[in-house]
């Protein structure tokens, strides 16, 4: 397999399942845990196994993939349902995942939204982070405070990255390699303070395939969006990036 040919998607999550105060469902940036069950039985039946991104942003770098059947689950910011509805899933399947995890912000709330006028809910706490951890989930960097880094100077947004960096490396017991920019967010010295702060590899939240031919700091993911079930899955994952190439000049 050539360099440039080595694809790995990587999926885009944030809630699974999440209700709001008043017990109305979540739909911002979430699903529900029954199209979650269906994402993952649907690439268990494919015949894919999951990697972490820290695993796949190694091969993508190295052009030596374990197999060309894998994929990343990932989830932003670590919310409790997360670990409620979509981990005892992925447990059964065999699967892992990757959360990016906002260092300060473990045990509370995603406060950062308040401000948004977007729901504000629980987040997991270091206890239930650290069990997913020692069922083969990556705990990856998210800064300390989720700030907006394409908003802020160069000098406090690499003292945000170091700190997240730092808070949970001396919780997690582990480096911590990978990255993810809040809200997607990021100015063009971004990345490079990314790779300053010691992290090999970032993901984005634009639309795409992850592979070997891409920046490793600036990876793109598959986005999936709340009505999205088993049909919606394969859209998004092997029809949508085959239609620049399947039109006619």
């Amino acid at each position: 397999m050539s360099l440039h040919g080595i694809k790995i998607p990587v999926l885009m999550y944030h809630k699974v399942g999440a209700l709001l105060p008043d017990g109305n469902i979540d739909r911002f940036i979430s699903v529900s845990p029954q199209n979650f069950d269906k994402h993952m039985r649907l690439m268990r039946k494919l015949r894919y196994s999951t990697v972490t991104f820290e695993s796949a942003a190694k091969q993508l770098a190295a052009g030596k993939p374990l197999t060309e059947k894998q994929f990343v689950v990932t989830f932003d910011d670590g919310y409790e349902c997360v670990g409620e509805h979509a981990a005892p899933t992925l447990h059964t399947l065999g699967f892992c995942a990757t959360v990016f995890v906002v260092s300060s912000a473990t045990g509370l709330q995603n406060s950062w939204d308040y401000a948004n006028n977007k729901p504000v809910l629980p987040l997991m706490g270091w206890d239930r982070l650290l069990e997913l951890q020692a069922e083969g989930w990556e705990l990856a960097g998210h800064t300390s405070t989720h700030p907006h880094l394409d908003r802020v100077t160069d000098e406090v947004a690499l003292e945000d990255i170091v700190a997240g960096k730092q808070e949970a490396e001396a919780r997690i017991g582990r480096p911590q390699t990978t990255f993810c920019y809040p809200y997607g967010g990021y100015a063009t010295r971004t990345p490079e303070l990314v790779k300053q702060a010691g992290y090999m590899a970032a993901c984005t939240t634009k639309s795409g395939i992850a592979d070997s031919s891409k920046n490793p700091m600036l990876l793109p993911r598959v986005k999936i969006a709340y009505g999205d079930g088993a049909a919606g899955l394969i859209y998004r994952l092997i029809i949508r990036p085959r239609m620049p190439s399947m039109r006619r000049p």
